[in-house]
């Protein structure tokens, strides 16, 4: 069997082993392994740098690849393996730099088509008015006058031509979310996701925020507002559209708020700095959100300050 390790290849039935290259070549050779593209019966014994696939007994690499005399002692061997890590490491992340500044700007663009299509959709509706009287709106009247010749007809064809490259962004963004943050993809969704991270300024600036901040996020002018006295403090921000919240009623919204946003905070982390998904996250999310929904509500209490004034009123009448 041949075995996959970070300097080259092992044949465990002919002992042989092998160099893939320098530093450089093994860290763009390693850059590609995955463990999708490994054959099955190779991953139990396949071995990459800061992962080791299930097996009962891995081998000693450093002996075999000592004794194959890829290396002249330990301390090459050390040195190289250092090099090939750091290279490797800085690899992945220009790559995930790069994702994220793509995913960025689909974030952009998306937000763009929907006022575009929004605003060319209305517009097609009041012209319509002057010659039908059908109160056809959006998409379907687009589709309805696409046939007639004209302006209007070229206008409601460019409609759809839009309509069909939002659902093709929207498709790429779902994708390119769910890779570089698999946790908070399964949390709130791709696009939900998506526009958490756009808004926080990327998944670096998202990871160091506190869950307060993500729960807010999106209500800044409310929040604003209520530090000056003018208004109560927001519940929730952007986050609203998750279904933990819009699910559940009003007076448990501040709550489901909370613990939605806590998990955010866990999952932007880890997506930050490991990058593997954890579905204990949407579990332990989903029970807390059931517990907040079948606890009693709570009684308002009525400040202290508030009985003190009513009191000293009571006394000058």
């Amino acid at each position: 069997m041949k075995i996959t390790t970070w300097f080259g290849y092992i044949d465990t039935s002919t002992g042989e082993v092998s160099l893939a290259g320098g530093s450089e070549e093994t860290a763009e050779r390693l850059m590609g392994i995955s463990r999708e593209s490994i054959p099955a019966s190779a991953r139990t014994a396949a071995t990459t740098i800061g992962e080791v696939w299930a097996s009962a007994v891995q081998p000693d690499l450093r002996k075999l690849a000592l004794k194959g005399g890829l290396f002249e002692g330990d301390a090459e061997y050390n040195s190289t393996l250092r090099s090939v890590a750091l290279d490797l490491v800085k690899r992945k992340l220009r790559a995930s730099a790069d994702a994220e500044a793509e995913l960025l700007q689909t974030v952009e663009a998306l937000d763009d088509l929907n006022e575009a299509i929004n605003a060319l959709e209305e517009r097609l509706f009041e012209w319509s008015r002057l010659t039908d009287e059908r109160r056809l709106r959006g998409r379907a009247l687009a589709e309805h006058l696409a046939e007639e010749e004209g302006p209007v007809g070229e206008f409601a064809r460019s409609i759809l031509v839009l309509t069909e490259t939002r659902r093709s962004v929207t498709k790429s963004l779902e994708t390119a979310t769910a890779q570089i943050a698999p946790n908070l993809t399964d949390l709130a969704g791709p696009i939900l996701a998506a526009r958490i991270i756009s808004r926080a300024g990327g998944l670096k600036s998202l990871s160091e925020m506190p869950a307060s901040a993500i729960q807010v996020m999106g209500a800044e002018k409310a929040l604003f507002k209520h530090l000056r006295g003018k208004a109560p403090s927001p519940k929730h921000g952007m986050i609203y559209r998750h279904p933990a919240i819009m699910g559940t009623t009003r007076a448990f919204r501040g709550r489901a708020a909370r613990a939605l946003a806590a998990k955010l905070a866990i999952a932007a982390r880890i997506d930050r700095y490991s990058g593997e998904g954890d579905p204990r996250l949407k579990v332990a999310l989903d029970r807390r959100i059931e517990e907040i929904r079948e606890s009693p509500p709570r009684r308002r209490r009525r400040g202290k300050g508030k009985r003190k004034a009513k009191g000293e009123m009571r006394g000058e009448r």
